[in-house]
């Protein structure tokens, strides 16, 4: 009974989703005896009824005829890039990408119309009363609108450093352009993931103590981690793997902040705390990195340089691989107590390996592949994988919001009422 499944809602195939998921869907009420079903190695869908050991009893359908199979056959015939998704998704244990609005997610927010009253808006959230009803979470995918927003202002004020800088020469413009231009891109992505977050649950004040002192300490763990496992380096395969190993490691511990509050029990709670302090991490590195070379160089070019490379390819890094660790530790996790063995559930494992695959290869000098096409595939391999476990993740907040519903006084007389 493991493995994704697919089942039919409004005569459409919709999936896949776990087994887990398609059970807290069922236990609150969103399929019926005849909901038709299917997952890889079934000959032919079937009523979810029908499936031996998938659930004891279901309801029948309400007042409607009983509704012929469908024809829709199983997902077949996919193109070469459509297996190389699904390999991606086996990996990491999460569903395909099919039914999800990527562009609408990424470039929906650029519309105009977004007030200063609408950003303001969407940070007071997260306290024990600002925190929403989970019945009255909206369903469905959000469009975030700010993050936008908060890139092109940081890049606003990045650019006027610089011009600061170059126009009058004065020295004490680069320490907050260095800072400023490390953390644009990183800084954006957290708000994106923040965005995301329907739960609205996470407040300003956790985000940006996970980003400053989750940050700061993950590296200073790192250095530690490092100390016991040398070896770790960039360019060779096995010292790049090393590498990434050594800093997964150092910021996955640093989530053990806040990962025994039992005020965050979804998915998308722990990706925008990995998040959080993988954009601390890479911040604070990325200024060091221009700090150490303006340094050795007695010039800030080669510091603007760094900045601009590594901000252009920050959506790639040390942001997405921490939301991948994090997101598997509070799926394991959910509403229960954190306990130690949580960090060697498969499915954490599995997903800090392919983190640590991910930042190795991003560390290694690939024959023949130009290292800028190298991290593109990487991000693109990386966003594939951060968007399936954020398909997965509304799934099962969803599916706790029809729980929270049907439990309510008015759920209760509505499904009297069916």
């Amino acid at each position: 009974m493991n493995g994704q499944w697919y089942y039919v809602h409004n005569g459409a195939p919709a999936g896949p989703i776990e087994t887990d998921v398609l059970k807290q869907l069922i236990a609150g009420g969103n399929f019926y005896a005849t909901t038709y079903v299917w997952q890889d190695g079934m000959p032919a869908w079937l009523p979810a009824s029908e499936v031996p050991g998938l659930v004891p009893a279901l309801p029948p359908p309400p007042s409607v005829p009983t509704p012929a199979m469908p024809v829709i056959p199983p997902p077949s015939g996919r193109s070469i890039l459509g297996e190389i998704g699904v390999s991606i998704s086996r990996a990491a244990e999460v569903p395909t990408l099919s039914g999800v609005p990527i562009r609408e997610v990424l470039l929906g927010g650029l519309q105009p119309g977004v007030t200063t009253s609408h950003i303001e808006d969407l940070f007071i959230v997260g306290t024990e009363t600002t925190t929403p009803d989970l019945a009255a979470i909206p369903s469905g995918w959000p469009t975030p609108r700010i993050f936008w927003r908060i890139f092109f202002g940081a890049m606003a004020t990045y650019l006027l450093l610089l011009l600061g800088l170059r126009q009058f020469g004065n020295m004490n413009f680069f320490p907050g352009m260095i800072v400023i231009g490390s953390f644009v891109v990183p800084l954006s992505v957290v708000v994106l993931f923040f965005e995301l977050n329907v739960a609205r649950n996470v407040s300003v004040y956790q985000v940006g103590k996970m980003i400053l002192l989750g940050g700061a300490l993950s590296l200073v763990v790192t250095m530690v981690v490092g100390a016991i496992v040398p070896g770790d380096d960039v360019g060779a395969l096995l010292p790049a793997m090393l590498t990434g190993f050594v800093e997964e490691i150092g910021k996955a511990l640093v989530l053990l902040i806040i990962v025994r509050s039992l005020r965050y029990p979804y998915q998308l709670n722990g990706l925008l705390f990995g998040a959080a302090v993988g954009a601390g991490f890479a911040g604070f590195e990325s200024a060091g990195y221009a700090f150490n070379l303006a340094m050795q160089t007695s010039t800030v070019d080669a510091a603007t340089t760094n900045i601009l490379i590594r901000g252009l390819l920050a959506p790639g890094g040390h942001v997405i691989w921490t939301a991948m660790i994090a997101s598997a530790l509070w799926k394991v996790k959910g509403s229960q107590p954190f306990t130690i063995p949580m960090l060697f559930h498969p499915i954490v494992i599995r997903r800090f390996l392919v983190a640590v695959i991910l930042h190795g290869l991003w560390d290694t000098d690939i024959w023949l592949v130009p290292a800028l096409i190298k991290c593109v595939l990487l991000l693109i391999v990386g966003w594939y994988i951060v968007f399936g476990i954020l398909k997965q993740s509304l799934a099962e907040v969803e599916a706790a919001r029809k729980a929270a519903e049907a439990a309510s006084p008015a759920g209760a007389l509505l499904s009297i009422v069916r």
